[in-house]
């Protein structure tokens, strides 16, 4: 079978190269932490080690040593993979599971939430809108728009009255990374966990994962491209 159907329970921490295609962040980078309960600052890298400290949702962190992503660092923390990796917070040196770390910023404003009837297809267009620069315009007709951002994003709307059809092309960026902004952009615990839930991860013959789904109305697409390119694909609507 030319693809293999993963449903989140049933992902492991080998198959994490599902992140990207080039190195998601080096050492000396800052990055923002999306874990909703914070993350557990740890003496050793293993969960069992002493922990030094709790890094809270929206705080930064800086990376002291990445250690390039070895295997030895590999961990599957709630059915989420990632690294460890040794980073500075508050003047504090310790580690860090990074599934729930990225460099992408936080959903900062009403139109980028999940809520009050909005959509993904709406919310992520508009998250990468007032996140990143306007370059030029692509294409652009009376019910089309295709731009340039800043970062090489490129963006591409189909708006028929109240419905959205989005497309949005970035590089050198983990799904782990989206999906963490998507969680974030969902205003309560239980509407994360029934995101979770219909959320199915596709992987190639090699057990690769290369596509995450999400089963819900919006029929959210995130696929990492052979050029290490994310495309994210929505259809949903404005709002109510």
């Amino acid at each position: 079978m030319k693809n293999l159907l993963l449903f989140l329970s049933f992902i492991f921490c080998i198959t994490s190269s599902y992140l990207s295609a080039e190195t998601p962040y080096s050492n000396g980078s800052v990055l923002n932490v999306f874990a909703s309960s914070g993350l557990k600052l740890r003496a050793m890298p293993n969960t069992s080690a002493e922990v030094l400290d709790i890094v809270r949702y929206g705080d930064q962190i800086l990376v002291l040593n990445n250690f390039e992503f070895a295997e030895d660092k590999c961990d599957q923390i709630e059915y989420v993979d990632g690294h460890w990796i040794l980073v500075e917070y508050q003047g504090i040196a310790g580690y860090l599971f990074d599934g729930y770390l990225s460099g992408l910023p936080f959903p900062s404003s009403q139109d980028q939430l999940v809520d009050e009837g909005y959509s993904f297809a709406y919310t992520l267009g508009e998250y990468v809108d007032q996140n990143f620069e306007f370059i030029r315009t692509l294409d652009s007709t009376h019910n089309k728009q295709a731009y340039l951002l800043a970062n090489d994003i490129k963006v591409r709307r189909i708006i028929k009255e109240s419905t959205y059809d989005l497309r949005i092309d970035i590089p050198n960026v983990k799904i782990s990374d989206l999906l963490n902004v998507m969680r974030s952009m969902l205003p309560n615990r239980e509407t994360r966990y029934q995101f979770d839930r219909q959320l199915v991860f596709i992987a190639d013959d090699n057990g690769t994962i290369f596509k995450v789904k999400s089963k819900g109305p919006d029929h959210v697409s995130l696929e990492l491209k052979e050029n290490g390119h994310l495309v994210i694909t929505a259809k949903g609507t404005t709002g109510c």
